[in-house]
């Protein structure tokens, strides 16, 4: 691993680019105690000096969420990271953080501590596996702990206040998101989905946690010299990469929406671990997936979240698999 303190924070864009730059930082919470679950998602780009934060919900099985985007005038090595609503802050460098929410609907104080250590992408076998259709500068993953507080504003728990307690999950990655343009004509293509896209999973068991990032049916080749898969297995002896992953999906009639996961992870010592979903407990959209132009969706980025079982060992566990499906549709949202 490479990574220095600095990398916790804010990114200059490369020299001699004009290409939109961004870093991006990105926390899950699923407890199923409380009945909560979501992401907390912040896009901020130096090169082009605007910040968008989010917080996508469900509470109660209802869908509850917060985005706003604002210009960015913050140091790179920043105390606070956020729009007002919603904030940031790392409060001791790949250990603890705080996400911090005061909104209409729904606000929250949590706090993130590490539960195995860093993963720094470019440690995967055959190198970093998101570098295919982006510039990358970086891109590491932590496994965590989050406890804090919950509270409704609306609907019949209006004014609960409710204790959060869960595994959890967070990246931050700096890079040139959405480098190439989007195509000129997809109206042909209506809501059919054309092709899977990525996956990366997050599968929190009570001793490990699994991780990995891979194209389901890529639209285009990869690059010769990019892995196919990557990623990384943590417990208490630390993280290190896995050999190889695969996630297959099956899909509702929409051809969109995911009802189960079947996935297998392959250590480096060989152990094969076959991970499939169970109950699936909520399903949230990343909505915010977009470059400068706010009115144009690059991405139809999808959170479900479920409880997992390894069938070889029969442990049990919980967290979200983020998947895409291109093109995005609605492709425009106003």
């Amino acid at each position: 691993m490479t990574l220095s303190l600095a990398d916790e924070y804010l990114h200059l864009p490369p020299a001699g680019t004009d290409a939109l730059w961004s870093d991006n930082f990105w926390f899950s919470v699923c407890d199923r105690e409380a009945d909560v679950y979501g992401i907390n998602h912040i896009h901020a780009s130096m090169s082009h000096g605007y910040l968008r934060a989010s917080a996508f919900y469900v509470i109660d099985g209802v869908p509850v969420q917060w985005a706003s985007r604002q210009p960015l005038d913050v140091d790179l090595e920043f105390s606070e990271l956020g729009d007002g609503r919603l904030s940031f802050t790392v409060e001791e460098p790949f250990a603890r953080y705080r996400w911090q929410l005061d909104a209409s609907r729904f606000g929250f104080d949590l706090t993130f501590e590490d539960r195995f250590g860093v993963f720094d992408y470019n440690d995967c076998l055959g190198g970093n596996p998101l570098g295919a259709y982006e510039g990358y500068g970086g891109h590491y993953e932590q496994a965590l702990v989050c406890r804090g507080e919950l509270e409704t504003r609306g609907g019949p728990r209006a004014g609960e206040r409710r204790a959060v307690e869960s595994w959890s999950h967070r990246d931050h990655s700096w890079t040139h998101r959405f480098e190439r343009p989007g195509p000129w004509d997809v109206r042909h293509r209506r809501t059919q989905a054309e092709s899977w896209g990525h996956y990366w999973p997050s599968v929190q068991l009570p001793d490990r946690h699994l991780n990995s990032f891979g194209w389901m049916s890529p639209t285009q080749p990869l690059p010769a010299d990019t892995p196919s898969a990557g990623g990384w297995i943590g417990d208490a002896e630390g993280t290190r990469p896995l050999r190889s992953a695969t996630c297959v999906p099956r899909l509702e009639d929409d051809q969109r929406t995911a009802m189960a996961f079947d996935m297998t992870f392959e250590t480096t010592e060989g152990e094969v671990l076959t991970v499939r979903t169970g109950r699936k407990h909520a399903h949230t959209r990343n909505g915010l997936m977009r470059d400068e132009n706010d009115a144009e969706v690059r991405l139809d980025c999808h959170e479900p979240f479920f409880d997992f079982e390894v069938l070889e060992t029969g442990e049990r566990g919980y967290g979200v698999v983020e998947y895409s499906i291109h093109p995005p549709w609605p492709r425009y949202r106003y």
